[in-house]
């Protein structure tokens, strides 16, 4: 059977583009696939290490970490028990027959350069360390990993179909669809034999321009379904998982862990906190060690003044307040016992006034009348008795002196006095103030001079106390000494009265403490330091344990104050349990 070169030619095109692409499609390189953040690849997740290779070593002496640094290695010694950095030490690193002396530094760590640690592989090192009396051989493995390569990024997809069936599957497709289109594109035929021509008619213009964009529509849409078939670079959104050619993780061929030397929380709740952070924080650890100690109870209370050393001063007539000639006294001077601090002015009314006028006439009456009487019966001395003569005297001298009384209270003012030695705390005075008989303008505190008024809502933990400590919410604490408990309840409560003993010079009246009582029952546990405990993210107390050298873990735990500046645990940690007891708080806001 004859055929056209019209019925060939388009087809034949199609297959040798269809050839052609899957020719292009198996011999693209493979491109690593690249994820937005949070997003997976079909790769599990990769842990985050360390920046720099290390090599951990400790003992009961010392504990010591090596940090890889090109080609020399940073040392940090520290003692085991307390994380106290050692900076004066001789350190011998010793790698099979070779042995390197470690320089000090002037941060206190120490510096080793050996030719060892340039190359590659797993190296076993003896560290010889002696500081002042103390000496110690330390062991640690140093891994040195080979540098990450790009060289498997290029490969030939070539070779991808050996280790992946899915490829051929798609091939298959691509070759399948290319038989679909190829048949669909080519020209139907007449069932009716065609009539015999001596020359084949040739297409008009237009029918071949169709033809050929078909054909072009056909070859672009065969581009993009193998583009978007073997591409490798791949876009991915929220939590897509697009899955891993090879049965390596796509991380482990084409990009190494994630690094970073930065103090951080790592995923099951546990601080990495390098060694440098570490000395940067001052961090310091203690062994927690099981005692017995006296069981203590914490209430609540405020500090008031010694009412034996401090007073109210009052003003003991009604009156215009006025100031001394050196103003007013202020709050924080210094006064002493009968020191002048204001004058008050009587305030009298104009019938008040009237009547005091009225009753210095009478007085002055009287007075004329008895110095009359007076001289009258001095004249008869000798014919009545004397004792008539003496009280007309008397009974003139009481006249002048109500005269004497009455005459300056129209204009006579009181001179309000300091009623104890102190500081002035409260000052209520004004010039012009118009104040009440028995108005308390001033409050006096002797600040070496403080009581603690507590109250206990259970009576039996008052009864036998042995010490007794006050702590405010800055944690200073200061000792207290019993005074008394009252028998009078006090909304439901039992009022008790200390002295303290040093009180602070920045202490003052009125501040919230809490007594913590140390009573005669004993309890076995834990005592560290109240900087030690910390407040994890759902609220519960926790100590960070030293379980490695540069990682610490949160542990909860269960606690009972002691005396202000130590805590009781009770229970979540072990005899021996190295604990964070300064720089907790710090190492608590990492995240």
């Amino acid at each position: 059977m004859n055929l056209r070169a019209s019925d060939t030619g388009p087809a034949s095109l199609v297959g040798a583009l269809i050839a052609f692409l899957l020719f292009a499609v198996m011999a693209m390189p493979s491109v690593p696939a690249r994820a937005h953040e949070g997003h997976d690849h079909g790769a599990p997740a990769v842990m985050v290490t360390a920046a720099a290779p290390r090599v951990e070593a400790s003992s009961e002496s010392f504990e010591l970490v090596g940090i890889v640094r090109g080609k020399t290695m940073i040392l940090f010694l520290d003692r085991f028990a307390n994380n106290e950095p050692v900076t004066t030490a001789i350190i011998d690193v010793t790698l099979d027959t070779d042995t390197v002396r470690a320089e000090p530094q002037p941060d206190g760590s120490f510096l080793v350069e050996a030719p060892w640690l340039a190359k590659t592989g797993r190296r076993d090192l003896i560290f010889a360390v002696a500081a002042g009396d103390a000496s110690d051989l330390l062991i640690g493995a140093l891994d040195l990993p080979a540098e990450a390569t790009d060289g498997a990024a290029g490969e030939s997809t070539l070779a991808l179909p050996t280790r992946s069936p899915v490829l051929w599957l798609v091939g298959l497709g691509l070759f399948v669809v290319g038989l679909v289109l190829g048949r669909s594109l080519a020209p139907r035929r007449n069932n009716a034999p065609p009539a015999p021509l001596a020359v084949p008619p040739e297409r008009s213009t237009p029918e071949r321009d169709i033809g050929l964009k078909r054909h072009a529509g056909a070859v672009v849409m065969l581009a993009v379904l193998a583009m978007a078939t073997s591409a490798r670079v791949v876009l991915a959104h929220g939590d897509e998982d697009h899955g891993a050619v090879d049965d390596k993780p796509m991380a482990a061929v084409t990009s190494p862990a994630v690094a970073t030397d930065s103090p951080r929380r790592l995923s099951d709740g546990s601080l990495f906190v390098p060694k440098p952070t570490q000395r940067l924080l001052s961090v310091r650890t203690q062994p927690a060690r099981v005692q017995e100690v006296s069981r203590a109870t914490a209430i609540t209370g405020r500090v008031i003044a010694d009412p034996t050393a401090g007073g109210r001063v009052q003003a003991a007539l009604a009156g215009r307040i006025e100031p001394l000639e050196d103003g007013f006294p202020v709050i924080g001077q210094r006064v002493l016992r009968g020191q002048a601090l204001v004058t008050v002015s009587p305030v009298i009314t104009t019938l008040e006034r009237g009547g005091v006028r009225e009753q210095l006439a009478q007085i002055e009456s009287s007075i004329g009348i008895a110095e009359q009487r007076v001289a009258r019966l001095s004249q008869l001395q000798g014919s009545v008795p004397q004792r008539e003569i003496d009280e007309a005297r008397r009974e003139l001298d009481g006249l002048r002196q109500r005269r004497r009384a009455l005459g300056p209270s129209l204009a006579e003012r009181e001179v309000v006095r300091a009623s104890a030695s102190g500081v002035i705390s409260v000052a209520n005075v004004v010039t012009g103030q118009l104040i009440e008989s028995g108005a308390v303008l001033f409050e006096i505190v002797d600040p070496a001079k403080l009581w603690v008024e507590a109250i206990a809502y259970d009576p039996a933990t008052v009864i036998d106390i042995r010490s007794a400590v006050a702590t405010t919410a800055d944690n200073a604490t200061m000792p207290l000494e019993l005074i008394g408990r009252s028998l009078t309840l006090r909304q439901q409560a039992v009022p008790v009265l200390f002295r303290i003993t040093h009180p602070s010079p920045t202490l003052k009246v009125g501040t919230p403490v809490s007594v913590i009582l140390q009573e005669a029952r004993t309890e076995t546990g834990m005592v560290l330091p109240a900087a030690s405990v910390v407040s994890a993210a759902n609220g519960e107390n926790v100590v960070l344990e030293h379980v490695a050298a540069e990682r610490f873990v949160p542990r909860p735990i269960r606690l009972r104050p002691l005396d202000g500046e130590r805590v009781v645990v009770l229970a979540g940690i072990g005899d021996g349990t190295r604990v964070v007891t300064a720089g907790a708080e710090l190492l608590n806001q990492i995240r």
